[in-house]
């Protein structure tokens, strides 16, 4: 585990700093009085049991001075970091330890992107820039007149102002962790380069059937070990993939449609989003807020619900380039390097240099993702045409589906899937990027040669061209980050889908009857039945002999149950399997990367199906090894490893929810949620994923929230979150919807006034 932050602190000082006067002192105001600058008339607050506001204004620019406000009482540490990684100002805040990822964010291009994106914003969209201007209002006031959090105590250190650069900023740190070409594509280049063609088939799972030539590709073996610190450079979680369904008015008990979405992101203290009502003359609005933002990224209205998935669609390529000194080749020519310079800030010591070189390519990130030869970056999201933000500006003020799917075109990075419902009856999926278009033969999934310009993208697919489906005969849209299939399958080779096991989980669970609930769909957004574990044991069953661990094997129903030995039994079995079929063939290097990484599952699904596979016969072995034959040897190694009895699933594992300096354990003990029992399961629904090869399972990731809406019934829905509204420790939403979370159960949300007089009021000065 990276331990950037254990540099920073003192331990005898961050427990003194943590007395719990201070800890009382920094806690948030739910009720009475304060004055707002900026305001136009008084604002009304009333937070219902769980610490999510309604917000009346008069005006949608005092509501969003107020939910500034708001965010910056319950998560301004968030903020801040979530905005310093983007613009690459870490380091100012946490000293030297943090300049690795400084260097990383500032040579990807996303500080620069921030900038271009709001000089746009000021220059030709004003309305939006009014709304951003107003919540950093907000922020800043809270800034000057509340307490500050713990962590800046800890930290010796003070929050800046926010400004409008900050909400791009934002958007980075989330595109980032969409892309998966930074670590998979070299991982893929290193496994075709050393393994023999008779093994390329597991790797395709959806690319090209033919790999286009790339440079010496075997020497990226070495980068094998730098691919697991990329995630740990990061201090808050990583967005990891999501489900989400609406289902028509005929599949529904009400005649309206009804809506679910589970965006997984990786578990982190504070959680993801941040719930908020408002209500304006002209807007009824509730949304899933990233704080920082004042646009949420989920929401709903009486009108029409929306969420997302991951797209996981490639809208990023590596090139490796033949360079020497200033120069690199393209067609036999050589080209210079563009460069500029930046001054990183460091706390506590001098301003560290930054020289980051440009080709036609893209900048050169070998440097900071660990590559061996000099390497390039072609990245969608830093376009300066790519314009999220007014994509969601837009979306938000959209009346009919037709406004909608416009509003969805000026997104370019990161890919996304938006779901949709809507009071008139339309359910829809739409993928939301801009498509790479490459020349035949170029496959986006390696790392590609650069001296050659035919290896270029030839430009980018129109908006219109993009999968959707709009009101299907099914009466069901759904996405468990899989392809849309025909007829868009060529735009769609390249991408870092799902493996199948739980986009099938999903489409037969909602295929299993024709008219459905809302209260029948927790079932399924909550199903942690694994399509993994089910495909191993029929397989096993059919292979190994009679004893009391295979009859537990035989009656466990695949949910991974607190309460079972099944999953734990299950998941040792498919460790050893990962070893038995894998190992030999890659070597240790590439097997620790692989089974980091979702292509470990893919390579297995192909492999589960196919018992003819040349995988199953290890390379040590004189005699033929045949499917059963190893199937019986990774459960006999599991036995031998296993505890008698058999620990619970519960006894096995816990959720954690990281905090930025959560690797002080001291620190993590005062400031992370609680580390409840694993509820689900790596490639089900209910997707809480840990990593292969550790003994103990930590789940590090699962759904951010669980979303339900009738559509039918709009002053109603239902919500819950893995931890609480607040990020500060010891406020009493800091970690109240846990335990219901981990039981898979719901909270109530509405589109309702507010009744009686509020909680707290926002005056003008």
């Amino acid at each position: 585990m990276n331990r950037w932050i254990g540099a920073l602190l003192i331990l005898a000082g961050a427990l003194a700093a943590a007395t719990w006067a201070g800890i009382t002192h920094q806690q948030p105001k739910y009720s009475g009085g304060r004055t707002l600058t900026g305001l136009e008339d008084s604002v009304a607050i009333k937070f219902d049991d769980y610490g999510v506001p309604t917000i009346e204004a008069h005006s949608d620019t005092d509501a969003l001075r107020a939910l500034g406000w708001l965010h910056a009482q319950e998560r301004l540490f968030q903020m801040d970091v979530l905005r310093r990684v983007g613009k690459g100002e870490l380091a100012a805040l946490f000293g030297a330890p943090a300049l690795e990822t400084d260097r990383l964010f500032r040579t990807l291009g996303t500080r620069q992107w921030a900038a271009v994106q709001t000089s746009q914003m000021e220059a030709s969209e004003p309305q939006l820039t009014a709304w951003v201007d107003a919540y950093y209002q907000g922020v800043n006031q809270a800034i000057a007149s509340l307490p500050m959090p713990l962590e800046y105590h800890l930290l010796e250190s003070e929050p800046e102002p926010f400004s409008r650069v900050d909400a791009f900023a934002t958007l980075s740190y989330m595109a980032h962790s969409f892309t998966s070409a930074f670590k998979q594509d070299p991982l893929l280049t290193a496994l075709v380069g050393q393994l023999d063609p008779i093994y390329h088939h597991a790797l395709v799972s959806g690319w090209p059937d033919q790999y286009a030539a790339t440079p010496s590709s075997e020497q990226f073996v070495a980068w094998s070990a730098f691919a697991d610190k990329l995630d740990g450079l990061l201090p808050l979680g990583t967005l990891q993939g999501s489900n989400g369904w609406v289902l028509s008015g005929k599949r529904s008990d009400t005649g309206m449609p009804l809506f679910a979405n589970d965006p997984h992101i990786a578990f982190s203290t504070p959680q993801v989003w941040y719930e908020a009502h408002l209500r304006t003359p002209t807007r009824e609005l509730y949304g899933f807020y990233l704080p920082g933002l004042p646009l949420p990224l989920l929401g709903r209205t009486p009108e029409r619900t929306w969420g997302l998935t991951m797209l996981l669609n490639d809208d990023a390529d590596l090139y490796q380039l033949n360079a020497d000194g200033d120069h690199y080749l393209l067609d036999d020519e050589p080209v210079p390097f563009i460069a500029h310079s930046e001054s990183i800030p460091v706390k506590g010591s001098e301003p560290e240099p930054l020289l980051i070189r440009h080709s036609v390519h893209g900048p050169l990130v070998d440097g900071v993702l660990g590559l061996p030869e000099p390497t390039a970056l072609l990245w969608t999201f830093t376009e300066h045409r790519n314009r999220p933000l007014s994509g969601l500006y837009q979306l938000l003020n959209s009346t009919n589906l037709q406004e909608f799917e416009a509003a969805l075109e000026p997104i370019w990075s990161p890919g996304v899937n938006v779901l949709y419902g809507d009071s008139e009856g339309n359910i829809a999926k739409w993928a939301v990027a801009r498509y790479l278009e490459r020349s035949d033969g170029v496959s986006g999934a390696l790392i590609l040669d650069g001296s050659l310009s035919a290896t270029l993208p030839k430009g980018y697919h129109p908006f219109e061209h993009n999968p959707r489906f709009i009101n299907p005969e099914s009466g069901i849209v759904f996405s468990a980050n899989h392809p849309y299939g025909a007829p868009w399958q060529a735009m769609e080779r390249a991408g870092y889908y799902a493996p199948i096991f739980r986009p099938a989980t999903l489409e037969q669970a909602l295929s299993a009857q024709e008219v459905w609930s809302i209260e029948q769909l927790k079932a399924v957004q909550t199903d942690s039945r694994n399509g993994r574990a089910l495909a191993l044991k029929a397989l096993l069953l059919d292979a190994i002999d009679d004893s009391p661990e295979r009859a537990l094997l035989a009656r466990w129903d695949g949910r991974y149950s607190v309460d079972s030995a099944g999953p734990t039994l299950i998941e040792a079995v498919y460790q050893s399997l990962l070893e038995a079929t894998l190992a030999d063939e890659l070597g240790p290097e590439l097997f620790s990367a692989l089974q980091h990484q979702s292509l470990v599952d893919r390579i297995m699904a192909e492999l589960l199906n196919d018992p003819g596979s040349p995988w199953w016969d290890h390379q040590a072995t004189a005699e033929y090894d045949s499917q059963k034959s190893i199937l019986r040897s990774a459960w006999a190694d599991a036995l031998a490893q296993l505890p008698d009895p058999i620990p619970t699933w519960q006894e096995q594992g816990k959720m954690r929810h990281r905090h930025p300096m959560g690797q002080v354990p001291a620190l993590a003990a005062l400031l992370e949620g609680p580390a409840l029992p694993i509820t689900g399961s790596k490639r089900a629904i209910n997707n809480m994923a840990y990593q292969y090869g550790s003994e103990t399972p930590i789940a590090t990731f699962g759904p951010s929230t669980r979303r339900l809406v009738d559509i039918g019934a709009p002053n109603s829905a239902y919500a819950i979150s893995p931890l609480g509204q607040s990020g500060i420790p010891f406020s009493p939403h800091f970690a109240d919807q846990a335990e219901r979370y981990a039981k898979g159960e719901y909270r109530a949300t509405q589109l309702a006034p507010i009744n009686g007089k509020p909680d707290l009021t926002l005056h003008p000065q």
